[in-house]
Order: structure tokens, then sequence, then C-alpha cells
């Protein structure tokens, strides 16, 4: 009897020992999950704050980009007017252009245009840059005429109207003619025989006849018979094949 009684008792005294700990463990999980809940509920309103402190500054900027754009000049316009410039600029060049053209035009319309005094090869060239072999004194030397190639008693004609200025004999060049022309021009004319049909103070017309081709002198036997033409202008001496008619 008394041994039931106990058992009975033990018996309960766990159903309450065990009930008691299933309220206790049970009672515990909810006040965690009520824990969390602040937790979570005080970082879910910064996290939306910091969302909305920087929507503001967001718009904000823009706001002001917009702002700055608008301000900005019309790029199509820019464009348009650096076009009209650069056109304009190019305009003005080939007016310039087309005046010095016409200018240079004028200038060489005025000029004189020679004709060679004889047909012939040359034998020996013009060359006042660099030194040319020189057969007859076998060196080299600058040449500041050409020397036409010809027979003894050739016709030497005037290269353009001009007044004859001189007639000299030296021992390189033999018989020579001096001619002036206009707007400083000068031409002449050597290794002529001495029967000259000119004299100085003559008016000539071009392609008219004033002396005959003579036997080469000394310092230029080298080259066979043979007549020098030699150009200057305001008594520079150029190269006459660049200012004769072909």
């Amino acid at each position: 009897m008394n041994k039931n009684y106990y058992r009975i008792l033990w018996g309960c005294l766990a159903v309450v020992v065990i009930a008691g700990g299933i309220y206790y463990f049970a009672g515990r999980k909810p006040e965690a999950q009520q824990n969390m809940q602040p937790t979570e509920q005080a970082t879910q309103p910064r996290a939306h704050q910091v969302i909305i402190n920087q929507a503001p500054a967001l718009e904000e900027a823009i706001a002001e980009r917009e702002a700055e754009i608008a301000e900005l000049p019309d790029t199509t316009e820019a464009e348009e007017t650096e076009k009209n410039i650069a056109e304009t600029t190019i305009a003005e060049g080939e007016t310039t252009k087309e005046e010095n053209t016409t200018q240079q035009a004028g200038i060489f319309k005025d000029e004189l245009l020679f004709a060679m005094p004889l047909a012939g090869n040359i034998v020996m060239d013009y060359s006042v840059d660099h030194t040319i072999y020189d057969a007859t004194l076998d060196q080299y030397r600058t040449n500041d005429h050409i020397s036409i190639e010809a027979k003894k008693g050739d016709s030497v004609k005037a290269a353009e109207d001009g007044t004859v200025e001189s007639i000299q004999t030296d021992d390189e060049r033999g018989i020579t003619v001096v001619i002036n022309h206009e707007n400083g021009w000068q031409t002449t004319y050597s290794q002529l025989q001495e029967d000259v049909v000119v004299k100085e103070g003559d008016k000539v017309k071009k392609g008219q006849e004033i002396g005959f081709v003579a036997e080469p002198t000394k310092y230029s036997v080298a080259l066979g018979e043979h007549m020098d033409f030699s150009m200057a202008k305001d008594g520079i001496k150029v190269d006459p094949k660049s200012n004769v008619a072909e």
C-alpha cells in the first residue's frame, strides 16, 4: 500500500516537473522572438532612413546638372558658327590666292618674252649655283651665259626690241653686242664677227639681224663654232632659257 502511494506520488511529481519544463522552454521562444523583433525593427528604420536622406541629394544633383546643361550654348549652333568661320576663312584665302595669281599674271603679262638669237644645241649651259666642266680650260667653273652651237657666218638676231648700248671686243668673248630692253632687261651676244650690222644707239626690232657668228676665241675653242648669249634683269644675270619663247 505504501509502495503504491509513493509510486503515484513520484509519478505526479514527474508529470508536474515535465509540464513545468515544457512551459518554461515554450515561453522562452516567444521571448527570444520578441527580443529579436525590436533589433530588426531598429535596423530597418536606419536603412530606410539612409535611403530617404540620399534621395533628395540625388534629385538636387540631377536638377543642378540639368541647369548647367541648360546654360551651355547650343552645340549645333556653335558647330554651325565654327563652320561658317572656317568657310569664310577658306573663301578669303581662295580670294587672296586668286588675287595673287592675277597679280602675278599681270606681272608676267607686262614682262618681255624673248626669242633665241639663233637655232642650235646648247654646248655649255648656264650655271651659277654650281660649277660645271669647261673643256677648253679643263676645269670646273660657274657660267653666267649659254653657248649655242652654230656655224661660222650664221646670222645672229636680236632677241627683243631694244636699243644697242655698246659694241665691245675682248680676248675671251670676241666681238660682243649689248642691247637694252624695257623693264630693266638686257641681252648680250658674243663670239661675233667684226662686221656687225648695227652700231651703238641703234633701235632694233625683235628678230632683226645684228651680226654673224665668228670663229671661237682661244678661251672657248673646245666648244667648236658657237655664239654666247646672256640675259640680265636689273643688272643681275638670269638663265636665258627661262625667259624665251619656245
